[in-house]
């Protein structure tokens, strides 16, 4: 049995209780944490086209969401064995007004498996607190999310917190969730935006190897 592909398809057709058994089982025949992530990540990303092409809607999503943060709690433990110093800083919260965390939290997730040192802010988080965290962490990204319409005005009263107070410069900043846009990341200057968890990772890791080297 291909248990990667059975993952991916349990994953993309939003089978909880496949997905979990797979994992398991993924877990038990000795399958890396990241060959079992990539497939989870591939089924996710799957679910994601099918919502653009108008098969799945935004409750499907929300489902996917749970789904994958249970699958990751599985994982939790085998993750733990191969801790190791981290790599970077992160600070990562929903914005101001909105509530929304499933993304945030699978974004959470993944970045702690990478081995990021990741400071959850939660949701309906202020610019001050954004603000506070920054000057506290002193991390390498800031990682801003929001799915409502008016997170888009929490975000750019953030960035211009920071610009503010000088910290902007400082850090790299990307924004997420549904209410992200090449627009949106214009209008505020972020340096990049994302749906996708992967990318956001990605972009994480650029920043920590062009400021720290390919050492880390």
């Amino acid at each position: 049995m291909n248990y990667r592909d059975s993952l991916i398809n349990a994953m993309t057709e939003l089978n909880e209780e496949e997905v979990m058994d797979y994992v398991q089982r993924m877990i038990d025949g000795g399958f890396s944490v990241n060959a079992i992530q990539m497939s989870l990540n591939i089924g996710v990303n799957n679910v994601g086209k099918r919502f653009e092409n108008g098969e799945y809607f935004i409750a499907d999503l929300i489902v996917s969401g749970m789904i994958y943060r249970d699958a990751l709690r599985v994982l939790m433990p085998v993750m733990s064995e191969n801790r190791m110093m981290p790599i970077g800083r992160i600070v990562i919260g929903v914005v101001e007004g909105d509530i929304h965390d499933i993304g945030k939290d699978i974004v959470v997730s993944l970045l702690r498996a990478e081995h990021f040192e990741v400071f959850d802010l939660g949701v309906d988080v202020k610019p001050e607190r954004f603000l506070y965290a920054l000057r506290t962490y002193r991390p390498d990204v800031l990682l801003m999310s929001g799915v409502l319409t008016i997170a888009r005005e929490a975000m750019k009263r953030t960035m211009a917190l920071l610009e503010q107070e000088g910290l902007r410069s400082q850090v790299g900043i990307l924004i997420g969730g549904l209410c992200a846009s090449e627009y949106q990341r214009e209008l505020i200057g972020a340096d990049a935006w994302a749906y996708d968890p992967l990318e956001t990772v990605n972009f994480c890791k650029k920043v920590v190897r062009e400021k720290y080297g390919e050492a880390r």
